[in-house]
């Protein structure tokens, strides 16, 4: 059965739920890739972040590397190299 076709990043909206999948844990936080969507850069700066609530909790026990999980576009920036945009991502 064929991938189904991705959304385009146009769609991405702030504070829009959006399905993330880890790729990588950076001593800042973590990095993702945005199931639904073309790709572009996403992460998720606990540092930063760290005084919300979903983002405290989610800091305590990072997901494991591939795990799946519920995140928000915070901010959708334009980068300046590829991947061109970069999602800022928050905690439900």
């Amino acid at each position: 059965m064929p991938d189904k076709p991705k959304l385009p990043l146009s769609e991405l909206q702030p504070d829009q739920i959006v399905q993330a999948r880890i790729i990588s844990h950076e001593p800042w936080g973590v990095t993702a890739h945005l199931i639904a969507y073309e790709p572009v850069g996403a992460s998720l700066d606990v540092i930063r972040r760290g005084g919300e609530p979903g983002v405290k909790a989610l800091a305590q026990d990072l997901p494991p590397v591939g795990t799946t999980i519920d995140l928000v576009v915070g901010k959708v920036r334009a980068w300046d190299h590829e991947p061109w945009v970069w999602i800022d991502l928050t905690c439900p």
